[in-house]
């Protein structure tokens, strides 16, 4: 029966269930997920949810221009849409409010100022607030002196609960009669002249020291297994650097000077120092806190695995004291977690069908938003092989581009 299989998909995280989910509304019959060896990185995320993109608009603008700035701008407006969407209209928790960018320098200021004109030229939300303005603001008493500005980007921060998400997404996927799982891991793909593709598949079997290989019949093939897309696509491994990033999660709230402070809201998720502090405020008062990558070795970079570090921790609790003065922090209820992300080389998220073979489709490399563009990856990813087409997804963020990176064995 699993040989009959047309469409097989390498993950299950949030990118590989979206994509089985939207493939078997759109008609097809038979789709067979692949597990992995281990949890999917989307199940133990941190939470923060947030539209746009998560560095500042200029930074896009300078290394891919304003025109295609805007574009990947609202890919990832739409994915917060739609994830938001789903998440709620199926009962996972979740809040949504304000995305704010706290600005600490000048040279920021300045950066920030010329940002947000180019959002409002593109149509897009966001405004600055410094000086008497900020001070106008709701969110200046909370604030500590370091922060000289807000950037304010609308409607598109929040938090989610990661691991219901996931919970329910795949209550979705067992639930469908055309999704089937099986055990294992992706190791091979070969059949590139042939009709079918032949994908090798090394099961996972307790019962047995020899893991045991299946060979699968399929008529295509989504890679949504994170890292590991390297070794199942070698001609990518070049292009995709791995990070690591550490967050906790503890007592608030943030401005305890006022208890109908906007800061102490459910889902305003906000960013420092481009991204290097960052954090969101929970349904249950807690608040998610994120970032000292700077302190560890390469800033995180390249890293093979992410552990929590108490130095970190610590770091993260006393930056987030200097930006919220307010806040009494409580450590004796704080939970810490710790994992890999995946940073392509252009700092592109990498979506779309290899190149020189259509059949194959890959999702990686999000940088810190895999909940909103995974599952809107998902989602262009089960459009383009159903129709041969998908507007929704920018032809830029297609494989194509990284052609040109050597092979790696």
């Amino acid at each position: 029966m699993l040989n009959e299989i047309p469409v097989v998909i390498a993950g299950s995280g949030i990118t590989g269930l979206s994509a089985a989910l939207h493939l078997a509304e759109s008609g097809v019959l038979k789709i067979l997920i692949v597990t992995g060896p281990s949890i999917p990185t989307s199940m133990t995320a941190p939470g923060m949810l947030s539209g746009g993109q998560r560095d500042n608009f200029t930074r896009i603008a300078a290394a891919h221009q304003v025109d295609f700035a805007k574009t990947i701008w609202q890919f990832g407006d739409r994915a917060f849409d739609l994830t938001t969407r789903w998440a709620r209209n199926h009962g996972v928790p979740i809040s949504t409010c304000r995305r704010l960018r706290l600005i600490a320098t000048p040279e920021e200021l300045t950066e920030a100022t010329i940002a947000v004109r180019e959002l409002n030229k593109a149509g897009l939300t966001s405004q600055i607030l410094c000086d008497k303005q900020l001070a106008a603001s709701p969110w200046a008493r909370a604030l500590g002196p370091r922060i000289l500005a807000v950037q304010e980007d609308g409607e598109r921060g929040g938090w989610i609960d990661t691991h219901n998400m996931h919970v329910k997404l795949r209550m979705a996927a067992q639930a469908n009669p055309a999704i089937q799982f099986i055990d294992g891991t992706v190791e091979n793909i070969s059949g590139y002249a042939d009709p079918e593709l032949n994908i090798t598949i090394r099961l996972n079997d307790s019962q047995s020291e020899t893991k045991k290989l299946q060979t699968i019949k399929a008529s295509s093939m989504i890679a949504a297994c994170h890292l590991a897309i390297g070794d199942l696509i070698p001609s990518l491994k070049s292009a995709l650097v791995s990070s690591a990033d550490q967050w906790l999660s503890t007592s608030g709230p943030l401005d305890s000077s006022d208890p109908q402070s906007p800061w102490n809201s459910p889902g305003i998720a906000w960013s420092a120092f481009h991204n290097h502090e960052w954090g969101a405020t929970q349904l249950d008062g807690k608040i998610l806190l994120g970032g000292g990558r700077i302190l560890r070795k390469w800033a995180g970079f390249e890293a093979t695995e992410s552990k929590v570090e108490a130095k970190i921790s610590n770091y993260i609790v006393e930056q987030t004291k200097k930006s919220f003065p307010h806040w009494r922090a409580d450590c004796e209820s704080m939970l810490e977690g710790a994992g890999l992300d995946c940073h392509p080389c252009d700092e592109l998220p990498v979506v779309g069908p290899m190149y020189g073979e259509g059949r194959i489709l890959v999702a990686t490399g999000f940088m810190g938003q895999g909940l909103t563009l995974g599952f809107y990856s998902g989602f262009c990813l089960a459009k383009l092989l159903m129709t041969g087409r998908c507007d929704e997804l920018p032809r830029r963020l297609w494989p194509e581009r990284l052609r040109s990176l050597p092979d790696q064995e």
